[in-house]
Formats: C-alpha cells, sequence, structure tokens
C-alpha cells in the first residue's frame, strides 16, 4: 500500500540564537582598560555591594526578592540575597521541565502524529505533540488547519482506502488528567490554559474572528477551524466608539461558550479560546472529511484504556523536531508545550501513560543526578509550565541547574537556541530595549499575578566566559506597577554585564 508522509510540517526556520550582540576586537578591549585599571580590573565595585545598592534604590516595597549570580567559570557566587529561599516561579519552571526534556528525550528527539489503516477502521496514534497544527506554526508556514485534514485525507484515498466504518483516536500515551487542579478555574477558557491530551489539535484552542455589523447589532463570527456544530452564544455588539472589548466565556468541562463585549472594528488577531475535548472535535473534523472524500463514514471513538489496537499501516505522518518544541515552550513561554513536555517524559520514565506525577519525579530524577541531592528535595513540582502557584523553586537551585546543563554541550546549545533574544524575540521582545548589554543575553521570563521571574545565561562570545543567574520576585502588590520591578531586573542584569566584562578585561591584560 502507498504511504504518503508529511514529514517536518513544523519544522519552521530557527533563529540562530548563537550571533551575539556582536565580537568586540582586542583592540576595543584595551582602548578601555585605562579607564578599567584605576580600580581592581575584575572588581571596579564588587558585585554584591552594586546589587545591594541597586535594591536600596528600586522603590521595591514589602515585595520579595530572590537573586543570585554566578561565575560559571569558578562556580564563584558573585552576589545573592534570599537565594535560598522558596518561590512560585512562574514560568521559570520551564527551564526544569525543558532542561530535564533534553536530558531524557535528547535534542534530536521527535513527536510523531500517524494516520493507520486496519481493515475497517482508521487510527489516529497521537505521541502528545503540542505542535499538531499549531496555529501560529500554521500562520507563519502560511497553511490552514483544513490543509492539515485534507492533506490526511488525501493519503487516505490515495492509498486505496475504502469502506472506513471506524476512526479511533489513541491518545492513550497521557492520561485522563487533561486539567490541572491547581489550575484557575476562571481562567480554563484562555489558551494559556489549554487541556493537555496525548494527542493535541491546534494547540487545543479555537480561534475566533469576530467582524463589527451595524451599530447595536451581534458581530459576525467565524471559527477556525470551521466546526459550525460548536456554537457560541453571541451577546455582543457592535459599538461606533470606544476599542474593541471583546472575549469568549466557556463554563469548564463543556464547550458551552458565548462572545461578550462590544466590536467596533475587526480584530487583527482571533481570540483563542481553550476548548474541552479537542480530540473528539479532531475526530469529527477528521471524519467529516473522509465522508467527503468518499474514503467512508466513520464514527468516532477513542481507544479504551486496555484496548489492543493492530498496528496498522502507516498512511500518513506528521514529525515535530524537538527544537521547535524546545522554542515554543521557552521563547513563546507556551504553557501547552511545557505541559506535554513533562507528561511526555513521564510515559518515558514508567512506560505508562505519561501524568504530572510520574512528570515531576523524572524531573526529579535529573535533578539528582546533575545537581546537590537537597536541591531535587527543595523543589516543588506541580505541573510542566509554571501555571500553578503551587510550583516552589529557589534561586539557588535555578542557578545551578543551568549551571549543570551548561556543562554539557548539546544541551547547552539546544537550551540556549530556544530561548528568547532580547528586544527582538518572543517573551523578551519588550525587555531590555533601553539596556545596552556588551554581551550576549538568553533568559527566561516568567509571570503571575504578584509573581515575575528572570533566569539565564550571560556570556562572552570571544571568550565565552559565562554567568547564570536567578532572580525571582514575589508578593509583587497589586498596586505597584510591574514594570518598575522588570526594570529592577534588567538593571541587575545590567550590574551583571559591567561585572562581565570588567572580568574580561583582566583576563586579556593579564595574558590569561
Amino acid at each position: 500500500m502507498p504511504t504518503a508522509t508529511v514529514t517536518g510540517l513544523f519544522e519552521l526556520r530557527v533563529h540562530n540564537r548563537n550571533q551575539g550582540v556582536g565580537r568586540r576586537s582586542l583592540a576595543m578591549l584595551l582602548a578601555v582598560a585605562t579607564l578599567l585599571l584605576l580600580a581592581p580590573l575584575a572588581q571596579a565595585q564588587p558585585l554584591a555591594q552594586e546589587l545591594q545598592r541597586l535594591m536600596n534604590s528600586a522603590r521595591l516595597g514589602d515585595t520579595r526578592l530572590g537573586i543570585i549570580i554566578i561565575d560559571a567559570d569558578t562556580s564563584e557566587v558573585l552576589a545573592s540575597h534570599n537565594e535560598g529561599d522558596a518561590f512560585i516561579p512562574a514560568s521559570n519552571m520551564k527551564l526544569l521541565t525543558s532542561g530535564a526534556a533534553l536530558a531524557i528525550l535528547g535534542p534530536d528527539f521527535t513527536f510523531r502524529t500517524e494516520l493507520l489503516h486496519a481493515g475497517d477502521a482508521l487510527i489516529v496514534r497521537g505521541s502528545g505533540d503540542p505542535a499538531f497544527a499549531d496555529p501560529r506554526l500554521l500562520r507563519d508556514m502560511q497553511l490552514g488547519v483544513e490543509e492539515i485534514i485534507q492533506t490526511w485525507t488525501r493519503a487516505a484515498a490515495d492509498a486505496g482506502v475504502t469502506g472506513i466504518t471506524e476512526l479511533i483516536l489513541d491518545d492513550r500515551i497521557f492520561d485522563d488528567d487533561w486539567v490541572h487542579p491547581s489550575w484557575p478555574v476562571e481562567q480554563l477558557n484562555r489558551w494559556y490554559c489549554a487541556e493537555v491530551y496525548g494527542l493535541n489539535f491546534h494547540a487545543n484552542v479555537l480561534s475566533v474572528y469576530v467582524s463589527p455589523t451595524r451599530p447595536g447589532m451581534s458581530p459576525t463570527v467565524r471559527t477556525q477551524p470551521e466546526a459550525p456544530w460548536l456554537n457560541i452564544g453571541n451577546i455582543a455588539r457592535t459599538v461606533t466608539d470606544g476599542q474593541n472589548t471583546i472575549w469568549v466565556s466557556r463554563a469548564a468541562g463543556t464547550n458551552s461558550m458565548r462572545l461578550h463585549g462590544n466590536v467596533r472594528q475587526t480584530a487583527e488577531r482571533p481570540i483563542e479560546v481553550a476548548v474541552h475535548d479537542m480530540p473528539g472535535i479532531f475526530g469529527r473534523l477528521l471524519a467529516e472529511e473522509l465522508e467527503r472524500a468518499g474514503v467512508g463514514r466513520p464514527s468516532v471513538r477513542r481507544a479504551a484504556p486496555d484496548e489492543m489496537l493492530p498496528q496498522g499501516k502507516p498512511i500518513a505522518l506528521v514529525q515535530t523536531p524537538m527544537r521547535v518544541v524546545m522554542e515554543r515552550c521557552n521563547t513563546d513561554s507556551h504553557n501547552l508545550y511545557a505541559e506535554a513536555l513533562i507528561k511526555r517524559m513521564g510515559h518515558e520514565l514508567t512506560g505508562r501513560p505519561g501524568s504530572w506525577s510520574t512528570g515531576a519525579a523524572a524531573i526529579r530524577m535529573v535533578m539528582q543526578e546533575k545537581l546537590n541531592p537537597r536541591h531535587a528535595a527543595d523543589v516543588v513540582i506541580a505541573d510542566g509550565s509554571g501555571m500553578s502557584r503551587q510550583n516552589r523553586v529557589t534561586p539557588q537551585m535555578i542557578a545551578q541547574w543551568l549551571l549543570a546543563l551548561a556543562r554539557d554541550e548539546e544541551i547547552r546549545t539546544a537550551l540556549e537556541e530556544s530561548l528568547p533574544i532580547p528586544a527582538e524575540s518572543g517573551t523578551l521582545r519588550r525587555r531590555f530595549g533601553d539596556t545596552e548589554l556588551r554581551h550576549t543575553l538568553r533568559a527566561k521570563t516568567g509571570y503571575l499575578s504578584g509573581v515575575t521571574s528572570l533566569s539565564g545565561y550571560l556570556w562572552d562570545e570571544n571568550s565565552g566566559r559565562r554567568i547564570v543567574f536567578s532572580i525571582l520576585v514575589n508578593e509583587v502588590p497589586s498596586t505597584m506597577p510591574m514594570r518598575r520591578v522588570r526594570d529592577f531586573q534588567e538593571q541587575v542584569v545590567s550590574i551583571a554585564d559591567q561585572w562581565l566584562a570588567r572580568a574580561t578585561l583582566a583576563e586579556v591584560v593579564n595574558g590569561e
């Protein structure tokens, strides 16, 4: 039977994150040497004193700060504050998840979603791939979600498959706990709280596009993917003044949705609503397309927990390389990607359906191998993305984790390439725009209400000398502008950058 293979579908261009902010020549270094030699070369002012000065002037009130800066070459702690205290990490949790995934699954790991033919049935076998028909990746490749479904349908028709009566969805690689119990119930309609399945599709969200009509009338609504049987109650109104205030609610555990707010103009971006049972939605969409193509009129069902399915003959395949998953996880801080990684690690560890608990055990196992065992004992791992407020880490543990990962060149390269570029990409696109850094920075941000975090690497492109840092901030008052706290984080990175410049210059002058 002929096989249609859709490989590399989500292999997007990967930014060359190894490019620094510019290579400085030896002449440039020596040109400023006379200024820096007026004080001890590597310590024009001790970094700890600089940090204390920043904290004294930051006007952060009762905000809890946890900070550590380490010289990766010597493992010396250059400056610290409350580095051993436990903090909610927010999305800095993704550093643990993605780093452990590189250690357990490997940088060359590939997620696979397969369409198989067995008798009068077609089987869709998921591997937990979070990128399968991800709307962001589809936009980047100028593809529509319908094209994915049509490609699979054509593959079945071209293979001569007919008389299909059943479409079986095999998502048993993960357990049936699709929503973490500690995620905020009032936010389960948001894309960042999407349910987690062994068969993910379209990032498990419905893209809702809204356009105005006549003033006072309901706006028009269309969705991607098109699923007319998913009803969205429309209580929004078209207006002529003000801004768009539209949003979509969804009752937890259902697909009962409502469109709220005012629509003045067509929105540039869709509203992405996390839906319930996306595998079932995908199955119905695929079954309808199979029927239109004359392949059959299949009913759709999930594979039973202990059901022995036939191996089947391959019809179509979508593969997603680890680097794409890592980039969406860390550059874009997409929660579904981190949750898919933690559950997939749980499956690799146990051979059973991956869960949050087995995934947490897998992360803890890697931490015990790479760190002091007490760090693994101190960490509290609730989920993979940091959406849960039950997660707990210490700045010292995060920094030591980054330090340990940096010792493995293959893992270090993959991790660094997955992190955003300041003032250019991902969650750092609007950060460090007014901060002139001399060295290459790659860091992971994190945000929850009252929480902001920033941890990562800072290194010299010429010498390779490196700093690791972690800045965790909790209990930010609701009255305090979060911009003030983020400015403080950027200032901490800036003084670390200045220290690294002095230390690098000292090595050059001393001929080290």
